[in-house]
């Protein structure tokens, strides 16, 4: 395991990142404006910018793969815990105190907010299926209840069950989306929260990690895939309407396999400053809906004419991205410096410079 904490870093998959980040975001400002406010490139971010969060997950589950299978020595699991723990948790309890006091103060979200221990504990997404998603605050953090439950569920299962780790991950692929066509074909609302029902996203990028260089062209048999799942999404039905997230599963899929394979020479300015969003996308995931909420109760105040679509956009990004920059060279990596002293037992080397390479 190496000292630097960006060693291992892709530009091209935190790209990834960033692409997902940027279609939350826009979403999000969005569905602010009045649709016939909105140009038509606009109104597919409102119609479809949430499905951003879906390609964080195979992303997701293709590094901590990666990682699992490639760390099998004593202690391996003490440092994948740690690296979760001090990179996950400390900027989360931070950004739901905020999200909490703010709230109270405002009056906002004020008939839930009693309910904000249930997102302190990552459980806003079964929460949110089993009691709908007004009844939880901070909503947005739900897809933070799936990605720890995969977390832990897979570290457990690569350290305790390592010879049937790639099984488990093949059985995780197929169930969750078997359960999602049976909770649509009953007629249950928000399976979209439930963390049982979207673990397949997560699972399939883990399948990634352990195909690729095994599996010749693989990103090709992805992108079969991913047109066989939009026809099946695109006929409706139960079946249909669980392949929407199997899609997007699989087109992220099979850029990651491109990005490692036939992608991997790129290179270039623009690709390195769409990473560095992709670095902070964590902040701006959970941070860029408070900016958002800044900007437009500062235009309220002043009284002035609603800015576009896309100044506001620009602006969130803008203003998101600054702190997130101060975050993580301030809160954010000093505390995953901390995580790494503890899995090594011994002093780290300080974090690489920005606009160093590693």
């Amino acid at each position: 395991m190496k000292p630097a904490l960006f060693a291992n870093r892709s530009n091209l998959l935190d790209t990834i990142r960033a692409i997902a980040v940027t279609m939350v975001v826009l979403f999000h400002v969005a569905t602010r404006y009045p649709v016939a406010d909105l140009d038509l490139v606009a109104r597919q971010f409102l119609r479809y910018g949430f499905l951003g969060v879906d390609i964080f997950y195979p992303l997701s589950g293709f590094l901590i793969t990666r990682f699992l299978l490639g760390h099998s020595e004593r202690g391996s699991i003490k440092a994948f815990f740690l690296r979760r723990l001090f990179r996950i948790v400390p900027l989360y309890a931070v950004a739901v105190t905020i999200f909490f006091f703010a709230a109270t103060v405002m009056q906002y979200e004020a008939e839930s907010l009693d309910k904000i221990w249930v997102t302190y504990l990552f459980l806003t997404g079964w929460f949110a299926f089993f009691t709908g998603p007004d009844s939880i605050p901070y909503t947005i953090t739900w897809s933070l209840s799936v990605e720890e439950f995969a977390y832990i569920l897979f570290g457990l299962s690569a350290f305790l069950l390592r010879r049937s780790f790639p099984a488990i991950l093949v059985c995780l692929a197929i169930a969750p989306f078997v359960l999602r066509v049976y909770l649509y074909a009953e007629g249950y609302e928000n399976i979209y929260y439930f963390p049982l029902a979207r673990l397949d996203s997560i699972a399939s990028g883990g399948l990634v990690a352990v195909l690729i260089g095994r599996v010749r062209h693989l990103w090709a048999l992805l992108a079969a895939g991913t047109v066989a799942s939009m026809l099946v999404w695109k006929a409706g039905g139960p079946v249909g309407s669980a392949a929407l997230f199997t899609t997007v599963t699989l087109a992220t899929c099979t850029t990651i396999a491109a990005c490692e394979t036939v992608l991997s020479a790129l290179r270039g300015r623009i690709l390195d400053a769409a990473a560095r969003v992709g670095l902070y996308s964590y902040f701006i995931y959970l941070f860029h809906f408070f900016f958002l909420y800044a900007l437009f109760m500062v235009v309220g105040k002043l009284g002035i004419a609603m800015p576009s679509f896309w100044i506001m956009g620009l602006l969130c990004m803008a203003t998101t991205y600054v702190a997130a920059w101060i975050s993580f060279t301030w809160f954010e990596a000093p505390l995953m410096q901390f995580g790494r002293r503890l899995e090594r037992g011994a002093p780290s080397r300080p974090v690489i410079a920005e606009g160093q390479k590693p």
